[in-house]
Parts: structure tokens; sequence; C-alpha cells
């Protein structure tokens, strides 16, 4: 009987698949920009991916945006839409991801397949 080979986990290639899969997911719960009211075109992480590990595929994270709306935050800093994301979801909220963004989070294979099943 040949032995079959196991694939070699590949951290890089798992984070690309679960953060395109945390997209689709949010984009279809969320499907209207929290800002405009208009179709949800990226989910924006209101804590960002590079401050926190703990907060990078959490659903409370993700803020429904469009394009444009997503790209002048990020290139004007525009504290409006801060403003408006935290009116909408309120201080309780805010106080939340606040706590819990700086838990330590252990990027290994388990913690993948558990992201990936919560995402599909």
């Amino acid at each position: 009987m040949p032995k079959v080979k196991k694939k070699k986990f590949n951290l890089e290639e798992v984070r690309r698949t679960a953060d395109h899969l945390y997209q689709v997911k949010l984009i279809s719960l969320k499907p209207f920009s929290i800002i405009s009211g208009e179709p949800t075109e990226v989910i924006h992480h209101f804590i960002p991916k590079s401050r926190s590990n703990a907060l990078r595929y959490d659903f409370e994270n993700g803020i429904p945006l469009t394009n444009k709306e997503h790209c002048k935050h990020h290139t004007s800093g525009d504290p409006t839409i801060v403003g408006k994301i935290i009116e909408c979801n309120g201080l309780a909220w805010f106080n939340d991801l606040q706590e819990r963004r700086n838990q330590i989070t252990k990027y290994n294979r388990e913690y993948f397949e558990e992201i990936l099943k919560k995402l599909e």
C-alpha cells in the first residue's frame, strides 16, 4: 500500500485563505455599509490586524464599508468614520474590543482549523 503524504501546514497559505473567507462571510452577514448604507464591498478591521491577532477573525471587529469609505479612512484618517462606527455600535462594543485586543493567540494548525470551520 503506497504511503499517503500529508500536506505540510503552510501558515501563510492558510492565513490568506482565512482572510479571504472572513471577508466573504462578513460581507454576507453585514451587506450594507455602516457609514452610508450602500452595499458592503470590504470589511474593515476596526482594531487593525497588525495590532491584534486575537481580533483578526472576530466578527465584532469587522466593519462593513464601501471601497471608497475604506480608502478615505486609510488615506485621510477621517475621524468622522471612526466616530460614526462607535456611534452605531456603541461604547460597550468599543470597550469590549479594547479589553479583548491584547489576548494572546497562538497561530497553529489547531487554531486555523477552528477558524476555517467558523468561516465556512
